[in-house]
């Protein structure tokens, strides 16, 4: 089967994604089947080695340059996706590679899909500190629910 260049790129950023979430021993990554919208990655929190029943997805994008100005990037999204995102009852986060430095970044997706296909993002660094945060933001997210629901 022949593979092009965008396939590469795409499936290098899945499995920097994947690398980067199991240097955490608290969390079970699952990868999911591709689709042409959705989200790659499943990811279970565990305390205890058990799991917690708090989950998160991860839809994961790469491009082969690099970013040269964080705060003017914006990335597109197709309606389908958008309509999907907004029915996804947990966190979703995104996470950006870029190949030609290897730099990681992510945002918390469902907090700013909006009615266009324009996602501006106030992006974050994807790394040790970064993952530390999402398992933060996203235990504090169900904490959250968990208080309003009760």
């Amino acid at each position: 089967m022949k593979q092009n260049l965008q396939d590469f790129i795409a499936e290098r950023a899945e499995y920097l994604a994947v690398m980067y979430l199991t240097r955490r021993n608290d969390l079970v990554i699952e990868r999911m089947k591709s689709a042409d919208y959705g989200f790659d990655i499943l990811v279970t929190i565990l305390r205890d080695n058990l799991p917690t029943g708090r989950v998160f997805g991860v839809e994961v994008k790469a491009q082969d340059t690099a970013i040269r100005n964080l705060k003017d990037f914006s990335l597109s999204i197709t309606q389908k996706t958008t309509e999907y995102l907004h029915n996804v009852p947990f966190p979703l986060f995104l996470f950006l590679f870029t190949m030609e430095d290897d730099q990681g970044y992510y945002k918390w997706l469902n907090h700013v899909i909006a009615d266009s296909n324009q996602v501006s993002l106030q992006w974050h660094s994807l790394d040790e500190n970064g993952i530390r945060q999402i398992v933060d933001d996203v235990n504090t997210w169900y904490d959250a629910k968990s208080h309003f629901a009760a």
